[in-house]
């Protein structure tokens, strides 16, 4: 399977799916992770687990969980609603604080993936009214969710930018920990770039390191784009996975097959 595990699923979601299943038809993509937020241009999760039960064949949900804000009960609410994992972004707390393991426990239970916005984060005009910053969701702040959560699999996005080595060498330090490439990251940043803070792909000595889990087994597809951009960004991955040569299995388990087992499809 080819999966798309990054994507913001619309507030008019009807037609937006009607796109999104076009394009997948043409890349050859079969399942697409979709996201919701907190209302408009996004999805609500009630517009998400809507989309959900309407489209089971092509869209895995992400549920919306607010830090500081939501209670872990709501975990619990969207996995019964069909949600497979959680998306995490503009918390107001540190992503690592007391107050968010909680949550995190109850997706490593429900064995729901945990989807992070990691780095810099895009300006708005709820910005004021959401309390957004970016130093609450910086990359090594997952490392003590991945020690306290071992059995969480988590998901960060962007390859924390612009802390690409330090989301590059937690991927290497933690079994459960993954990235994408989504964002800006591989508009800015070639493939050579990529083969580098991955270093130890490249190194005989290293080559053991990542509990077993080659390095770039650890990178998913995902776009995060909409449908009209998704070529390009399917391009880019690509590019990367042709200039570092990789190997067909590691090509298979990036563009679906790692996400796959993340999700238990």
């Amino acid at each position: 399977m080819i999966i798309d595990a990054h994507h913001h699923l619309a507030d008019d979601w009807e037609p937006y799916v009607d796109k999104l299943r076009a394009v997948c038809g043409e890349l050859g993509i079969d399942r697409v992770c979709v996201t919701a937020l907190t209302g408009p241009p996004f999805a609500t999760n009630e517009q998400l687990v809507e989309a959900l039960r309407q489209h089971p064949d092509l869209l895995i949900g992400y549920g919306f969980y607010r830090l500081g804000v939501d209670t872990p009960a709501l975990v619990d609410d969207l996995h019964a609603a069909g949600c497979r994992g959680m998306k995490f972004i503009w918390p107001l707390v540190n992503y690592d604080d007391d107050i968010a393991l909680p949550a995190y426990e109850r997706c490593e239970v429900l064995g729901m993936p945990a989807l992070f916005h990691l780095g810099i984060v895009w300006p708005f005009e709820e910005d004021q009214a959401l309390d957004v910053s970016s130093a609450r969701m910086q990359p090594v702040l997952l490392d003590r969710i991945a020690r306290h959560c071992p059995e969480l699999n988590i998901i960060g996005a962007h390859l924390g930018n612009p802390d690409y080595f330090m989301a590059a060498e937690l991927a290497r330090l933690h079994k459960n920990v993954y990235f994408d490439l989504t964002g800006s990251t591989l508009k800015k940043k070639g493939p050579e770039f990529i083969g580098e803070v991955f270093w130890w792909g490249r190194n005989e000595r290293y080559g053991n390191v990542g509990y077993g889990i080659p390095p770039y087994q650890k990178i998913l597809f995902g776009t995060d784009v909409d449908p009209e951009e998704m070529e390009d960004i399917h391009a880019d991955y690509q590019q990367v996975m042709d200039t570092l040569q990789m190997s067909e299995t590691d090509r298979r388990m990036i563009m679906g097959g790692t996400a796959e087992r993340l999700f238990g499809l």
